[in-house]
């Protein structure tokens, strides 16, 4: 008891062991070196008594008294005991058994197990008469028969290792990776998707998102014969002077038009509807009185039937070359107000991505693309799969992926998730948005939807909230509410097929 040390941090149970231990480790014993007198220095050892070998009166060599042979227990049946011409006639005697000299089957006391490498006892030449090739047979065959063994159990482990790795690839092709807001990366089954799971970590919920669908529910890229094309559909265009922009949020969204941005490999094509005689702008969709979805759906037709993007009817396309891809610039979101166009006001709207094409045109005109998130991300993606551009959007303040915050409540001390950048997701209609609660703008307390209906703050709707009082810092609460996503589009690259 107490001798033992801590299995968690070794430290010794008793303080006496300790210092016990630290005495003889610092002052470890000291080695002693004697001395030899010098008359009794000498290079060689003497050899031991046991085994010196005498020499008898005809010069032979015999053992030391006492010594027994390890051979065998009678001196004429080992060579060391006899004289060499004995010696050797007995090992012709015993390589040769007929010859006459050869000693009995069966004698008395126990015989040399080992005199001559190749010899064969009497026992073994007399029940076995067979010859030196009919013995060979057998172990040429049995030596065959061992190999074949070998190989088949070599095969079955090869099998059984490559079976393993196809489960183990099986089993991650099965998984996704979920990041948590505490920094931890969650591993789960594709078949929880859609479901919401806790981190191992911190326990905060975290959705599933439905990122694994089957094929026949992809919406497949438009391909052609001559050319494959992606699609980018619901564009904003803008064709502004930038000498007469107004420097106000907002202004140049009302006279945008809607367009459709092709991405191939020879460059990128912003795809627009002519009304023919009564069209209302340089770019517009409409005309003739159909519908977008039916204008959009024949200007494809036609590429499909020539296999270009020149030459179509009802529509105008301006191209933008590789060679020019690389003079895109992006205009909105700028987080340094000096390096903006527009003085850092979002005149495009709120909560989009304006990029700056780079065509020419007359009278000082300029032309942009203003996208929404899910639209950014998807073009953003083609600019780097195919012409290996990347814009600094999120260096500007754009979200690269869906990661929710989440906070604790004031009121009800549980875990309120939410998204930063609430202005991209509120501007996109193909994300869908879940009040989960408010912030204080004095304070920055964090209470979710359940506990200010506990407390009723801002009455039981909570149409209120605005000039409730925060119950932390008793300030107005303001109206910074708090969303998460409930549904998202598919990220880039989800919708491509594999081959």
């Amino acid at each position: 008891m107490g001798l033992l040390r801590c299995w968690k941090c070794n430290g010794f149970m008793r303080q006496e062991i300790e210092d016990r231990f630290n005495e003889m480790a610092t002052n470890p014993q000291p080695i002693i070196y004697s001395s030899i007198p010098p008359d009794q220095r000498t290079e060689l050892l003497p050899a031991r008594a046991s085994r010196v070998r005498r020499k008898d009166d005809d010069g032979d060599f015999t053992l030391a008294d006492g010594v027994v042979s390890r051979r065998s227990e009678t001196p004429q049946d080992d060579v060391r005991t006899q004289s060499p011409a004995n010696a050797e006639a007995l090992a012709n005697s015993l390589l040769n058994p007929d010859s006459p000299d050869a000693p009995e089957a069966k004698t008395p006391g126990r015989t040399s197990r080992r005199i001559v490498a190749d010899a064969v006892t009497d026992e073994e030449s007399a029940a076995s008469e067979e010859t030196s090739e009919t013995k060979a047979k057998p172990g040429k065959q049995q030596s065959s028969e061992e190999s074949d063994l070998l190989q088949i159990a070599l095969d079955e482990q090869r099998d059984a290792q490559q079976r393993r790795r196809d489960r183990r690839a099986e089993r991650t092709r099965k998984t996704m990776l979920l990041p948590c807001s505490c920094g931890a990366w969650i591993r789960v089954q594709d078949s929880l998707a859609g479901m919401v799971v806790r981190c191992r970590q911190c326990r905060s919920p975290i959705q599933v998102p439905l990122i694994r669908r089957r094929a026949n529910e992809r919406r497949k890229t438009e391909t052609t014969a001559e050319v494959q094309i992606t699609w980018i559909d619901d564009v904003w265009f803008h064709v502004l002077t930038p000498t007469s922009v107004v420097l106000k949020p907002g202004s140049a969204e009302k006279s945008h038009t809607e367009a459709d941005i092709a991405l191939t490999e020879s460059g990128i094509s912003i795809v627009s509807l002519d009304s023919g005689a009564k069209k209302k702008s340089l770019l517009s969709f409409g005309g003739g009185g159909s519908s977008k979805v039916d204008t959009r759906k024949n200007i494809r037709s036609q590429i499909a039937e020539k296999g270009s993007l020149t030459e179509l009817s009802n529509c105008e396309v301006r191209t933008i070359d590789v060679a020019s891809i690389t003079d895109l610039r992006l205009v909105q979101p700028v987080a340094r107000v000096q390096e903006s166009m527009f003085a850092g006001v979002p005149i495009f709207g709120e909560g989009r991505i304006a990029v700056f094409l780079p065509l020419e045109q007359q009278d000082g005109q300029q032309l942009y693309c203003s996208f929404s998130l899910s639209g950014w991300r998807q073009f953003a993606y083609g600019l780097n799969r195919l012409f290996d551009v990347t814009l600094p959007a999120t260096e500007n303040g754009v979200p690269a992926e869906d990661k929710p915050r989440s906070s604790n409540c004031f009121i009800k001390q549980s875990r309120v998730e939410f998204v930063a950048n609430l202005n991209f997701y509120q501007n996109d209609t193909s994300y869908e948005l879940e009040l989960t609660g408010f912030q204080c703008t004095a304070c920055k307390a964090v209470i979710s939807e359940e506990g200010r209906a506990s407390k009723k703050l801002g009455g039981a709707a909570g149409k209120g909230i605005a000039k409730a009082k925060c119950p932390k810092c008793n300030a107005r609460m303001g109206e910074d509410k708090l969303f998460r996503i409930s549904r998202a589009p598919a990220p880039p690259g989800a919708d491509d097929t594999e081959e």
